[in-house]
Parts: structure tokens; C-alpha cells; sequence
């Protein structure tokens, strides 16, 4: 059967590559051929231009004597727009070197411009200003997601990545196909597919489950030296002293027996010492040799009270093991073989099996004695002798009640999670896909831990009877003292199907803030996956990085603060329709069972459901009517399916060569105006990165959604959706970069403080997507992005930039104090830590960065004999100092007259975004600085050279620091909000905008000028523009 679905799917392939093939490639198609310039252009450039740029000197990398006409090459007309707007901002010709009449200049560039308007128009008429574009790879994982109502769903990671434009992965030019992508869409969508499938015959009924901090392995920390202890302690008892004591492993389950292990023994035949088997007493077991013996081995023991003893053996268990092992039992009443079958799990603790209850007493006056033996005379397979325990009935009864003793212990984490210290309730796994409520049962603590320091044998100062390991060559924790905690510990929960996560496994399910003193229960919604299990992370705590040693850790409140975790609690799964909806956007309502581990639809009359569920699946793929032709050719592929193999595969097959075929993968329409149904999909994916829901695509339907006032409407219900926070996330992904917010890690010698600091990164990028956010959602001015009187922080963020007053993971807006420096994109932690590397911070490329990416202009890239401007991490020189001698070289000066200035307005901010007053360096400075990170890790490092963030801009205005930059670029509001109109016509078109685009740029401009360029307002003018609502 797979051979088969193989070969078709083979088929498929073969037929559709040449077709994506080419549908790509013709997007890349050159619609003219190269023309002649007038007369007066060539004369103009010939006298005022060839100086500088001939095929001798070629300033900026520009040539015109091998310069030629070709506008319908979008590299080619880049370089001539430039021109156009070099000459007629009167920077090119240079006044010093050439002299041009403001009519001549005038002259030329309205007939430049004439020349590349004509030459665009007339692209625009044969193909439309956009290509027709595939979907890149996050929009086709969130179609799917939408489509099959997988809202979890993990595919974009296994798609090819995407080609971009002016760093968006939207533009159709950019975004081919090759038939490796075209194997991966079938692979992933097969995958899709399938998991839709993946869940049980019967609707499962929701459980409620109880684990116990101190019953989790991954609450340990891992063995090795005594000091890592301290990373993770088991505390017994809800109330918590000064001298409180501690056990760092398990749960103290201990009840009073007598246990003989192998090593007391009588014992004959050629047994074998072994610890293959980890569930064992003492350090190894006795096994049997095989096709050797015979063995025979008895253990003895004196009791210390008369009465009934539950006697229990100890052998592991495994399916290698004899299950005929005869255990003779010798007790006060006689003597009693069994029969016991050792390839069993042990039934008590994994290690012990009953083998039942027997008598022992005295004789006369001597001692209570009890003897158990085992052969194997007339077994099978193998014997494992390993231990006897022996339990009085009394203390059996005795012994504590397990739940009310779990309820009050805890075991208490001392840092946060890293690898390959990940820490939570692994004793759970959800037996399904779907929704869940999570309790957590928690509390904050404090650890006091003294550490003596010692050399080879000597004896300890303060602790005589400290008993130490000659060969540890770090201090010794002694005297452990818990605390009730003085603050409460935010704690990160997220959900995982592996033991050690990565990003591709990990769901987020929330926060919560473990409290000072009495425990408290905190409930979290979450979905989990199959064999998902709830993860923590200590967000607050530090997470140690080698060479680092809990003696090392930085102390914080007088200790070391913590949380105490007890217990969660699971209810689910929480199901509210059934099947799920995955099976009914497949097939509907068609009955299904469970055939061996997935579920198959049953279909009495397979051609005529599969019309049905094939033509209802079909429209909503490709976001608009299906033609009959179109609909005949999966029609046909099912048709020659279902005689090879089932209805279900046949299907499946199907519908994995629907969502690669080019109907579905590219967004196609014909030049000029949109159909309602393309200009839905445009919108859509504009704003929530994904196909139409059912709203938009009513409305494509009846024809209404260009009505009156119909398209603002739509805007602002797709901005009030959830998927909105898709485009937030992903519009500052391509344009500010913050997916390479991981790229790189502060160096940890300059910046020991920042070690391990994973919740400043995640919040970092927060406070760029809450704050972009909140420019639409409230409309405010698009002058937001340079500069503002609040942002939103939590409270890692808020110590980062020195505001007080918040404490906890929740982000609040936050009204910054007067003259702080962070308010606005421009000088947000995220933007800065992504212009930096981690070890020093560049003018150069930060000044690029703001240039292109917030105000809007693109400098030439340095000449290729030209070295980059590295700074010196020794300190011997400054970046100015370096920087100026960069631009001696005059081909480097006019570029670094535009991008130094705002590199050195944000020099004042180090690689992690927070203020400075002087550099750090390696080598060099007024004072060394040695001690300890955050993270235990030693560091030296210098005090450098005062930060200069003063500097002149290009007009020539001075400024003395970023305040005072800020405050000369908000005295051209267009510039910034050209830009960003820019930067969202190309996300929501999926094309630049070009030349012949300026005039609607202009109007969009005027029309939001009224709410000083609120951002919500310029989405609504893009929207309603011609730009938008043609191809």
C-alpha cells in the first residue's frame, strides 16, 4: 500500500515541479529590452558626473561609462532612482566640484523621471505591480494551522528558507520554488495531515492527577561533586526554621526492617557479581552463570522482635529472567516453598516482591533467626539473587501516611532551568493532544549555606566532625539554613515531550509568582502535547555556566533565594466538541474507527465522499471558488487512489498534493484591480498572517467588501484578533531583525552581569511587540518609534533600565521618568543588543541600522579595497579616533557624514542596551575590575575611556548625546513616517515600492497627516490605496 501511495505521490511531483518551476521563474521575467538615453542625459553626465565615476575612479561603486538602461531590471532602475535623487537633493554633482543652474538640474531630473515612470507604468500593465507570490514558510505553517485547526502546529522549521527583500521574506520576486521545496511540501504537509488523525477512538473523559515535587528525578540535581547539591534540596514539612535539616534526594519513604543483602550470604555454584540492573540493593546482585551450577544460596538474619514478618525479595525483574524461581521460606510454623516468577516488575518501590506474611519466634533463649533460600534446581533462564527484608506487621501499619506527608514536602530550586539542568513534574505525560488546567502548589525560600575552604587531609576549622572528600578540590557546603523567602519568585511553566527541551518541543503555558511564607496554589490554562510534560524555570535565579560552582553564585537578600515546589495537579484533557475538529476539516461527518495506532474514516460509498470532502476541503485551501477543472484534477488523482489502496490514504494523498500544488502555494490574481476574494486573501495575510477566516471570506462572496467603510471595519476586527500578535512578531522580525535577538551572548568577561540572563532577552523583545502594538491598537503617532514617555516593561526590564517600583513577569505600561533615555523604538533593548555582538558596539552599525531601518535611506555599501572599522577591545583607541581616520578616505566620507551621527548618539548604551558612562575593555582602563558574575563565573575587566555620544549631523546641526538627537529628528515627523509606510507596503503588497509608487506614498502621507501620522490611521490609507488594492 505506501509503495503505491509512494509511486502517485511520485507522479505528482514529476507532473507539478516543472509548473511551480516555471511560475517562479516567470516572476523574474524582464519585460523590455535595453534602450538609449537622450541626448541631454548623457551630455549632462558626461560633464558633471564622469570625474568620479568612470571606469577608472568609481566612487560608491557607480560606472557610467558602463552604466546602461535597463528599468526593467529592478537592480538596474535602484541605481538610476538613486541618481534621480542624488542630483535632485543637489548632494550630487558635489557643489566644490561641478557647478548646476537649479533649471538645468530641474530639467533633468523631471525627464529622468519621466523616463522611469514610463518605463514602470509599462511593466505594471503587462504584469501588475506585484508578482504573484508564494506564501512564504511561517504563512503556509499558519494556513495549515487554520485549516486543520492545529493550532500548535510545528512545520516551518522544515521548509526550506526564504529568499528576501529589503529584509522581508513577502516579496514575490524572492520567494521561488525548486523541487527541493516542493519535496518538503509534501513531506510536511503528509505529516500535517496525518496528525490530524492522531487521537483516540472514544472521546476521553477529563482526569484529574496529583504528582509530588519530591517523587520527580528532575527535580535531582545531577550527581558528581556534593557541592551541586545545593542546586536543588528536599525539604520535609510545610514550616520551614532556621535549622531546618534537608535531604537532598527522594522521599523519605523509610520504614523500619532488617535487609540482607547478597554480600552476608551462604552461597554455592559459579554466581555472578553484577549491577547491570540499576534496581538492586547494595552496591551489585548475584546472578546465575548459564549452562553452569547448580547454585544455591541462603540468607540469614536475626529479627529483633517476635511476631509476623513480611518477607520480600529483591531481583529486578526482566523478561530474560526464570519464572519458575523457588524460594524456600523457614519459619516458626515450618517451612513453605513457592514458586515465584522473577521476570515480573518488583511491586514495592521497584525493588521489593512480596513473598507473603510468615511467623517467626524465639527458641528457648536464644535470638529470633529467619533463613530464606533459592536454587535453581529445575529452572529456566536466569536467577537473580539480590536481598531479603523482612517488615513486622506493626510497623507496616505504623508507617506514615504517605499523602498528608507529600502534601507538606517540597523540594526547593535554586536556579534557573539550563542545560542540562531542565527541572519539572516529568513524572506526567499527557496521554493526549489538547487542553489541560495546571495547579502548582509553590513557595519562595531562602538558602543560607556556609562553604569552608580546606587543603588536602587538614581537619576543618569550625566543623571537626565534617567528614570530606580528599580528592574535592572546591570548599565544602556545611550547615544548610532555610528560610522563608523575603520576595516572591516568578516562575516560567512551559510544556515539553522531551527530558532536555528545545525550542522546536517547548509550548509556553504561562507565569506565576511563588509567594513569600504560606505556599500558595497558582492555576494556568495550557495545551500539551502527547507525552507532554510540564517544565519550570525560576526566571529570577541565576543559571550557573562552567566553569561556575554553587559557591560561586552570587548571593542575593542575604542568600540564596529560591522556590519550594510541592505538588501539581493536571485536569484533562478538556474536550468540548468530539471528533475533533482536525478529523471534520478533513472529512466532515463521516464515521471513523480505530485501525491498529491511527484513525481511518469509513466510507460505504468512497467516490461520492470523496467529491464532497475533497471540493469543501479544496475552497478553503485555495481562499476562493474552485473551478471544475481545477476541482477534476485531484478529482481524478483520488479516483485512481482509492483503487490501489484505502479511503482514508487515498486522501491523504490527495490532500498532500492540494497543498502543494501552485494554486495553493502562490497568491496569483491578474493585473489591475483585485477580485474581493485576492484583496481578502492580501488582507488577511497583511494582518494575521494567514488565509481569510470565515468572515473575510463572506464577504468576498457577496461581493461587499469594498462597501462603504467595509474595509476599515475589517482592519480593525483583524487587529482585535488574537492572530493579530502574528503580525506584530513577524513585521518586527523582518524589519528590526529581533529574530537574531539570540545570535549572539554578551562576552562574559566585559559583561559578567548579563551571563545566563535569559529572561532580560525574552522581555527585551516583548517590549518591542507590546509597544509596537500599542502604536496601532491606539493609534498613536508613528514619532513613537524614535521617541516616547513610556513603554512597557516588567521586572527584569525595569531594573535593566533603572525604573523602580515593578516586580513580577506581568509587562505594565510604565510612564518613564523624565529624561530617560529609552523611550522609543530607537532605544529599546532589543534594537540595541541586535546592532551589537556581544562583546563591543559599533557606530558603524548602528548608524546603518537606524539609516535604513527608521528613517529610510539606504547608503552605498564601502568600496571593497575600503577595510571595515573594527573597534579596539584593548582600549587602546577610541572609535572616534578610529573613525576619523576612516574618513580621510574621501569615498568614505559622505556615507559615515550620514551614519556616524547616529552611531554615536547610541554609543551611550552597551551591548545589552543599558546606559553607560565609559567603555569596558580587556586590556586597558583606569581601574580593574575582578569578582565573580551572576552566573559564578571569575572575570577581569578594565574601566575604559567617558563615552562621547556627541556628534553633528549631516546638515550640520550639533547635538551632545541621544536626547538631543532625538529631539533633531522629530523636527521631520515625514521622514520617519515615510519610512515606516514604506516598510509596511512592501510587508502587505509583497512588493518595494518604487519610484512611480511615490505619488500614492505622498497622498497616504496627507491623508494621516491630521493624527500626526497615527500608525493605526496609516494602515487604513494603505489599505484603502491603489497600492493595495491592485496587483
Amino acid at each position: 500500500m505506501e509503495f503505491v501511495i509512494g509511486k502517485q505521490i511520485l507522479n505528482f511531483r514529476l507532473k507539478w515541479q516543472p509548473v511551480l518551476l516555471l511560475l517562479s521563474l516567470s516572476t523574474f521575467a524582464f519585460i523590455g529590452l535595453s534602450a538609449k538615453l537622450p541626448e541631454k542625459l548623457e551630455l549632462f553626465f558626461e560633464n558633471h558626473c564622469m570625474d568620479c565615476h568612470d571606469d577608472e575612479i568609481t566612487e560608491g561603486g557607480l560606472d557610467f561609462l558602463s552604466l546602461t538602461w535597463q528599468p526593467e531590471d529592478s537592480y538596474n532602475e535602484s541605481i538610476w532612482v538613486k541618481i534621480h535623487d542624488r542630483i535632485k537633493s543637489k548632494e550630487m554633482p558635489p557643489p566644490k566640484k561641478s557647478k548646476v543652474q537649479d533649471s538645468e538640474r530641474e530639467e533633468l531630473t523631471q525627464a529622468l523621471g519621466k523616463m522611469i515612470l514610463e518605463a514602470k507604468e509599462s511593466a505594471y500593465a503587462q504584469n501588475g505591480r506585484s508578482v504573484s507570490r508564494r506564501i512564504n514558510r511561517f504563512e503556509y505553517e499558519n494556513v495549515l494551522r487554520d485549516l486543520l485547526h492545529d493550532p500548535y502546529l510545528k512545520i516551518a522549521g522544515q521548509l526550506p528558507l526564504d529568499g528576501e527583500v529589503h529584509g522581508f521574506a513577502k516579496v514575490g520576486t524572492a520567494l521561488d520554488v525548486s523541487h527541493v521545496q516542493v519535496d518538503a511540501y509534501l513531506d510536511v504537509a503528509e505529516f500535517a495531515l496525518r496528525r490530524a488523525l492522531d487521537f483516540p477512538e472514544k472521546k476521553p473523559s477529563p482526569t484529574t492527577k496529583r504528582v509530588y515535587a519530591r517523587e520527580q528525578s528532575r527535580m535531582r540535581t545531577p550527581g558528581g561533586n556534593l557541592a551541586w547539591a545545593r542546586y536543588s534540596l528536599a525539604l520535609d514539612g510545610l514550616e520551614i526554621n532556621d535549622k531546618y535539616s534537608f535531604r537532598k534526594l527522594g522521599l523519605d519513604r523509610e520504614i523500619k526492617s532488617v535487609v540482607v543483602d547478597d554480600t552476608e550470604t551462604e552461597h554455592t555454584g559459579p554466581w555472578r557479581k553484577s549491577n547491570v540492573r540499576s534496581n538492586h540493593q547494595g552496591k551489585h546482585y548475584l546472578a546465575t552463570t548459564k549452562n553452569k551450577g547448580p547454585h544455591e544460596i541462603t540468607w540469614k538474619a536475626v529479627l529483633p522482635k517476635p511476631g509476623t514478618y513480611e518477607v520480600r525479595v529483591s531481583f529486578g525483574g526482566g523478561a530474560d529472567l526464570s519464572k519458575t524461581a523457588p524460594y524456600t521460606v523457614h519459619h516458626a510454623k515450618g517451612v513453605t516453598q513457592l514458586i515465584i516468577d522473577q521476570s515480573v516488575k518488583p511491586t514495592i518501590d521497584n525493588l521489593w516482591f512480596p513473598l507473603g506474611r510468615f511467623s517467626f519466634d524465639k527458641k528457648e533463649s536464644g535470638p529470633i533467626r529467619a533463613r530464606i533460600s533459592l536454587s535453581d534446581k529445575g529452572t529456566e533462564g536466569f536467577l537473580i539473587a539480590d536481598a531479603v527484608q523482612f517488615v513486622h506487621v506493626d510497623d507496616l501499619e505504623k508507617k506514615r501516611n504517605l499523602p498528608t506527608y507529600l502534601e507538606d514536602s517540597s523540594t526547593a530550586i535554586f536556579v534557573g532551568a539550563y542545560s542540562p539542568f531542565y527541572y519539572g513534574f516529568d513524572n506526567y505525560k499527557a496521554p493526549v493532544r489538547g487542553n489541560y488546567r495546571i495547579r502548582i502548589k509553590a513557595k519562595s525560600v531562602i538558602r543560607q549555606t556556609d562553604y569552608v575552604d580546606w587543603e588536602g587531609e587538614e581537619t576543618p576549622r569550625f566543623y571537626p566532625k565534617l567528614v570530606l572528600d580528599a580528592t574535592r578540590r572546591y570548599p565544602t557546603p556545611v550547615n544548610d539554613r532555610i528560610f522563608p523567602g523575603k520576595r516572591s519568585e516568578p516562575v516560567k511553566v512551559y510544556s515539553s515531550t522531551l527530558y532536555e527541551p528545545n525550542s522546536q518541543s517547548m509550548l509556553p503555558i504561562g507565569t506565576f509568582e511563588a509567594p513569600a511564607g504560606e505556599p500558595k496554589i497558582s492555576e494556568l490554562s495550557a495545551f500539551m502535547e502527547k507525552g507532554g510534560m510540564v517544565k519550570l524555570d525560576c526566571m529570577r535565579l541565576p543559571s550557573p555556566m562552567v566553569p561556575a560552582m554553587p559557591h560561586t553564585i552570587q548571593k542575593t537578600d542575604d542568600g540564596y533565594p529560591g522556590v519550594a515546589f510541592h505538588w501539581m495537579e493536571v485536569e484533562g484533557p478538556l474536550i468540548e466538541k468530539w471528533p475533533p475538529a482536525s478529523y471534520r476539516a478533513l472529512f466532515g461527518d463521516l464515521p471513523f474507527e480505530k485501525s491498529t495506532n491511527h484513525i481511518v474514516a469509513l466510507s460505504e460509498n468512497p467516490s461520492e465522499d470523496a467529491a464532497r470532502v475533497l471540493t469543501g476541503f479544496m475552497e478553503r485551501a485555495y481562499r476562493r471558488p474552485v473551478t471544475e477543472k481545477e476541482f477534476d484534477r485531484f478529482y481524478q488523482y483520488a479516483q485512481v487512489l482509492l483503487k490501489e489502496t484505502s479511503f482514508t490514504e487515498a486522501m491523504i494523498a490527495t490532500f498532500s498534493a492540494v497543498l502543494a500544488s501552485p494554486e495553493f502555494l502562490f497568491q496569483c490574481s491578474q493585473p489591475g484591480k483585485l477580485d474581493d476574494f485576492a484583496l481578502a486573501e492580501r488582507l488577511s495575510f497583511f494582518l494575521g498572517e494567514s488565509m481569510p477566516d470565515e468572515t473575510l471570506s463572506k464577504l468576498a462572496r457577496t461581493g461587499k467588501l469594498r462597501d462603504a467603510g467595509n474595509l476599515k471595519k475589517q482592519v480593525d476586527r483583524l487587529i482585535d484578533k488574537p492572530e493579530f500578535n502574528r503580525f506584530v512578531r513577524e513585521f518586527l522580525n523582518s524589519w528590526l531583525k529581533l529574530d537574531e535577538i539570540n545570535d549572539t551572548d554578551p562576552d562574559r568577561e566585559l559583561y559578567p552581569e548579563y551571563a545566563g540572563d535569559w529572561w532580560l532577552v525574552s522581555s527585551m523583545v516583548k517590549e518591542s511587540q507590546l509597544f509596537f502594538a500599542d502604536l496601532i491598537v491606539n493609534n498613536r503617532s508613528a514619532s513613537g518609534l524614535i521617541d516616547s514617555d513610556y513603554t512597557f516593561l516588567d521586572e527584569r526590564l525595569a531594573r535593566h533600565y533603572g525604573v523602580d517600583g515593578l516586580q513580577g513577569p506581568v509587562f505594565k505600561r510604565t510612564k518613564l521618568p523624565p529624561q530617560s533615555p529609552y523611550g522609543g523604538i530607537l532605544t529599546q533593548a532589543s534594537v540595541l543588543k541586535v546592532t551589537a555582538n556581544g562583546t563591543v558596539t559599533s557606530p558603524v552599525l548602528r548608524g546603518v541600522y537606524v539609516l535604513e531601518r527608521l528613517l529610510g535611506y539606504h547608503p552605498s555599501p564601502p568600496p571593497p579595497s575600503v577595510p571595515a572599522v573594527e573597534p579596539d577591545i584593548r582600549g587602546a583607541k577610541t572609535i572616534r579616533e578610529l573613525l576619523a581616520k576612516h574618513r580621510e578616505d574621501p569615498s568614505c566620507a559622505s556615507c559615515h557624514a550620514k551614519i556616524d551621527p547616529p552611531g554615536f548618539a547610541l554609543e551611550s548604551f552597551d551591548v545589552m542596551g543599558r546606559w553607560r558612562d565609559n567603555y569596558r575593555s580587556l586590556g586597558e582602563g583606569s581601574k580593574r575590575i575582578a569578582g565573580l558574575g551572576r552566573s559564578g563565573n571569575e572575570f577581569v575587566h578594565y574601566i575604559g575611556t567617558k563615552v562621547d555620544s556627541s556628534g553633528r549631523m549631516y546638515k550640520g546641526e550639533a547635538f551632545d548625546g541621544i536626547n538631543e538627537f532625538k529631539k533633531l529628528l522629530l523636527q521631520d515627523k515625514e521622514v520617519i513616517a515615510r519610512n515606516l509606510i514604506h516598510q509596511l507596503i512592501v510587508y502587505a503588497t509583497g512588493a518595494p515600492v518604487a519610484f512611480s509608487d511615490r505619488d500614492e506614498v505622498t497622498a497616504i502621507l496627507n491623508q494621516t497627516k491630521s493624527s500626526d501620522y497615527g500608525v493605526r490611521s496609516i494602515i487604513y490609507a494603505i489599505v484603502e490605496s491603489p497600492l493595495f488594492l491592485r496587483k
